[in-house]
């Protein structure tokens, strides 16, 4: 549930713009369940034969979510991916035709604070788990600042703040905006299932390319320590693992050898070489 000071805000948010009833009315609603999100229960390692037991469920909503915005994939001839940005960018319209953009303008300071919550979670629980070591470009690293590599966990963190941001303020303006279906509905549904991450990643098995829908969870498996599970959709069990801060196409195997590839996914600052 909203807190009792960011219920003052949004009070004075929906007085001080003369919003309607009906409206904030949803705007309360979407940020109830926004607020809902445990961040502290999702960044909390669990045994690996407990995050197992959820992966019929998480295979659903994974699949679910892929079919949301399938559509607007096809119809723009694009990714899955980049495919998200349409029903945000359409809500934003709506929302201008409505009188709304101010409002969420300000509401969005809620949501952004909802995600940096998630964003310190992230931190503390990346702290203690396993990551990937300093990266040495043979030249003076910037510790300080992290310019020099995307690949530690402290920009790990940060993108996994980012992207609940996203995802948080794209759920909140379709809920109010668009009456007819919410895209981003599943979304919030696998972080209300223990997502940290929600990624699109173009994968290769048996030089077959496919994109597919990727959470990360944070998970203790034997012998690995406590690590970031990578889940595609339609695995049965959790086949590949990561440290904390390594790039997105390094994966490990839980047991054997790996027979997947991670060849591209859309944040041109995780690409591979």
């Amino acid at each position: 549930m909203i807190d009792k000071t960011d219920k003052i805000i949004l009070d004075e948010i929906i007085v001080r713009h003369h919003v309607d009833q009906k409206t904030a009315s949803l705007m309360g609603q979407s940020l109830d369940r926004i607020n809902s999100i445990n961040e502290y229960k999702n960044f909390k390692y669990e045994p690996l034969e407990e995050f197992e037991k959820r992966l019929p469920k998480l295979n659903s909503l994974k699949e679910k979510a892929t079919e949301s915005f399938r559509p607007f994939a096809n119809r723009y001839h694009t990714s899955l991916c980049a495919s998200m940005g349409v029903p945000m960018m359409e809500s934003i319209a709506m929302s201008k035709k409505s009188g709304n953009y101010e409002v969420f303008h300000a509401l969005f300071g809620l949501t952004n604070a909802k995600a940096k919550r998630f964003g310190l979670a992230a931190l503390y629980s990346a702290l203690q788990g396993q990551k990937n070591d300093i990266p040495n470009t043979g030249d003076i690293y910037n510790i300080v600042f992290d310019r020099d590599s995307p690949w530690t966990y402290r920009n790990e963190v940060e993108h996994m703040e980012e992207y609940a941001r996203y995802h948080f303020n794209s759920y909140v303006i379709n809920e109010v905006e668009n009456l007819t279906s919410n895209p981003f509905e599943p979304v919030i549904s696998l972080y209300e299932l223990g997502s940290v991450d929600f990624i699109f990643m173009q994968t290769e098995h048996d030089k077959v390319r496919t994109e597919r829908l990727c959470t990360f969870h944070t998970v203790n498996i034997p012998n690995k320590g406590d690590v970031l599970a990578v889940h595609m959709t339609g695995d049965e069990k959790l086949i590949h693992y990561r440290k904390w801060g390594e790039p997105y196409f390094t994966i490990h195997p839980v047991d054997g050898n790996i027979k997947l590839r991670i060849v591209g996914i859309a944040d041109q600052r995780f690409m591979a070489d």
